[in-house]
């Protein structure tokens, strides 16, 4: 090959189009003179790049959320050693079901092999020093994600146009239904009442010639040939006749159109007259919920808006379970009885932010105004709580429902509206697969891999880890802002060891599936290695007060207490020196098995925090019950501050209470220096956040103490 690489990419970017075209790039253990080669680089070939590094997990899923991202590029490590390594991201991705290729860069000229790499999903693998290789793939990925959104883009515009065209069908004061083989696939209201029937399911699968005269059927055949051999419109006048023998004569027009997937006829009857009946309603009638028609074009809008990224959501499909068992027992009437039961439980439990929505006679749906899809399912599973705490009285019988919850993520790849409602759908049937009872909740992947499905194995490799001492503590300040105390303030953060020593965050191994036993004895293990740090420090002049998250299983654990005391006094640290934390929808889910625990360790002078404060509909009431010394906002608050998404009116009208009443206000997330001041004049009196410094394994934090 003749020539400098700079010729060559130079000869590549005459190549592409005039206008530069813009990519987003995320890059994963890049250090920035890599990624400024490759931005230069890019540039060079008529790109606009805009780049962003990303260190973690928890900062690429937030990264996720803020707008459309093209490419996620590794840089050449033999050993990745940062909590995001290739093989997390793709499972993140796949997870969100992001169609976001990953490139990984090996070192120098050579090039690896990348069987192992591609064999999980990574799109490439180039040597990082090869340009003109680099610029290469790079262009072909690029190429080839652009073609994927396009046909999506165009599948979501055809089925946003068939869905307007079904809509319009059915406000339609026209007679019109769809044809297929002769044969009725769907009627409007208009076409049912024309014929003198109540609604159009009596026609269904019914032949179109039995509503014609008879001297007319064979015209009729006549002209479903014509359309099967011609795409234009055809119109003829013909005599119709009702199942009562009326007559009348009407213009029929026959156009090729589509309905449910498959080709068939649009037919419209225009007659002299219209059909007057109110045709579309919003409200279920039963629930007094948004119906399936005003819930489809929300959706339908909120997919839109992801699509262009930085608005995403969860959609969460709730299915009553075991309905026909039900349904025997109770009847029709009582059916509705207990789906105006759960529709009330429904709006008190969902915040007025997002939609809820009746579908059907056994299915409820939420646009959940939320982008991380953890908290959709947390939400979830309170919502189950909900439903099957509650008894519903039919008459003389008392009836205990539950719920299946399936969730789906509107992001920026998301599918046709019809189709999330199909994946949620899916997900909550799941959960009666192999003889599970339902009373769950599952989140959609591509590779059906559930959050609640059970893991075993998990279990027993996290109680072989504890035995192994594979875990390790790490330790972020909790610095006062608003509070003149010589008190220092850490939370402790739980770390799993790799075999090739990496950190892995409980929110990698750590799920629903867990058993409640092996969470209470990591617990334990944290608490005693915690106090072993603290008793420690007791010769020293700092007091030192550690903030250490408790599990939901350790709220119920009535031995958990009592093991505490124990501990306390062999350790002889001072009970005021440990703030547990809850959270509010573990407190939520068993709200009188946090009331009592909270309680017991507070008589063992503990104190306690709740943490996650404002992320459920329940919050002032959980907090009431709690009566803790600490509250810790929801992240989301502080991000949106962040955003300019929060104003500092709502802030303070949120704190005005919890000031009143002399809580301690801990602010999470912090990462910049703007919303600090922000903080402070909410009044808010600790703060927390990688901007002061990220978890380590020393608990050295300056606190300016002189």
């Amino acid at each position: 090959m003749s020539g400098s690489t700079d010729e060559l990419l130079h000869a590549l970017a005459s190549q592409a189009q005039h206008d530069a075209r813009n990519i987003n790039l995320l890059f994963a253990a890049c250090d920035g003179i890599q990624m400024d080669q490759l931005l230069t680089t890019l540039r060079t070939a008529h790109f606009s790049p805009r780049g962003q590094s990303v260190q973690g997990s928890d900062e690429l899923l937030n990264v996720l959320s803020q707008r459309s991202w093209d490419l996620l590029i590794f840089a050449s490590k033999d050993h990745y050693s940062t909590e995001l390594t290739p093989a997390k991201a793709l499972d993140l991705l796949n997870r969100l079901n992001r169609d976001i290729p990953v490139i990984l860069l090996s070192p120098g000229h050579e090039y690896h092999d990348p069987t192992h790499w591609l064999g999980i999903g990574v799109q490439a693998m180039l040597p990082e020093r090869n340009h003109e290789l680099l610029l290469l793939e790079l262009n072909r990925v690029y190429a080839q994600l652009q073609t994927r959104r396009e046909l999506r883009n165009t599948q979501n515009r055809l089925a946003q146009l068939q869905q307007r065209n079904q809509t319009l069908v059915e406000s339609s004061s026209s007679a019109i239904c769809m044809l297929h083989n002769g044969l009725i696939l769907h009627a409007n209201k208009s076409f049912a009442h024309l014929f003198g029937y109540d609604n159009a399911e009596h026609l269904l699968e019914h032949s179109l010639r039995q509503l014609l005269e008879e001297r007319f059927r064979d015209d009729l055949d006549q002209i479903l040939r014509e359309c099967d051999h011609s795409s234009s419109a055809l119109q003829r006048n013909l005599t119709a006749q009702r199942p009562d023998d009326t007559r009348f004569e009407a213009r029929f027009s026959f156009a090729p159109s589509e309905y449910d997937g498959r080709p068939c006829l649009e037919v419209e009857i225009i007659t002299d007259f219209n059909a007057s009946e109110e045709i579309f309603r919003d409200i279920n009638p039963i629930s007094g919920l948004n119906n399936h028609q005003a819930f489809m074009r929300a959706l339908e809008v909120a997919c839109n808006n992801a699509r262009r990224g930085g608005q995403d959501r969860n959609l969460m499909l709730l299915t009553l379970d075991h309905l026909e068992v039900i349904r025997t027992e109770v009847g029709i009437d009582g059916v509705d009885l207990i789906l105006r039961d759960i529709a009330s439980i429904l709006k008190q439990k969902v915040s007025r932010a997002h939609l809820l929505s009746h579908l059907d006679d056994n299915s409820f749906a939420i646009i959940l105004h939320t982008a991380d899809p953890n908290k959709a399912v947390d939400i979830g599973e309170q919502l189950c709580h909900a439903v099957s705490s509650h008894i519903c009285q039919v008459q003389n019988t008392a009836i205990h429902t539950t719920l299946s919850v399936g969730i789906v993520v509107i992001n920026d790849s998301a599918p046709t509206p019809v189709e999330l409602v199909s994946r949620a759908r899916m997900m909550a049937e799941s959960l009666h697969h192999g003889n599970r009872p339902g009373n769950g909740v599952s989140l959609y992947q591509e590779e059906k891999t559930l959050l609640s499905s059970s893991d075993a194995k998990m279990s027993k490799r996290l109680l072989n880890a504890l035995k192994m001492d594979r875990f390790r503590l790490l330790y972020q300040p909790v610095v006062p802002l608003r509070l003149e105390t010589p008190t220092q303030y850490y939370e402790v953060l739980l770390r799993l060891m790799s075999d090739s020593d990496k950190e892995i965050s409980p929110n990698a191994f750590i799920a629903q599936a867990i058993e409640p036993e092996v969470l209470v004895e990591l617990d334990r293990w944290v608490i005693k290695r915690a106090l072993s740090e603290l008793s420690s420090k007791q010769n020293t002049e700092k007091r030192t007060h550690l903030l250490i998250n408790l599990s939901g299983p350790s709220l119920r654990s009535a031995e958990l207490v009592q093991w505490l005391g124990e501990e306390l006094r062999r350790s002889h640290v001072p009970a005021e020196y440990l703030v547990f934390e809850i959270s509010e929808s573990d407190a939520a889910v068993d709200l009188i098995a946090a009331r009592h625990f909270a309680r017991a360790i507070q008589q063992l002078h503990c104190q306690v925090c709740l943490k996650h404060f404002g992320s459920s509909p329940n919050s002032e009431h959980v907090r009431k019950e709690l009566d803790s010394e600490f509250i810790k906002l929801d992240g989301s608050y502080i991000q949106d501050l962040q955003n300019r998404n929060l104003t500092m009116e709502s802030l303070e009208e949120m704190l005005a209470p919890l000031k009143q009443q002399n809580k301690l206000i801990i602010a999470p997330l912090v990462e910049e220096t703007r919303v600090i001041s922000d903080l402070f004049s909410a009044g808010v009196h600790l703060v927390q956040g990688h901007y002061l410094q990220p978890p380590r394994e020393q608990m050295d934090y300056d606190f300016f103490e002189g």
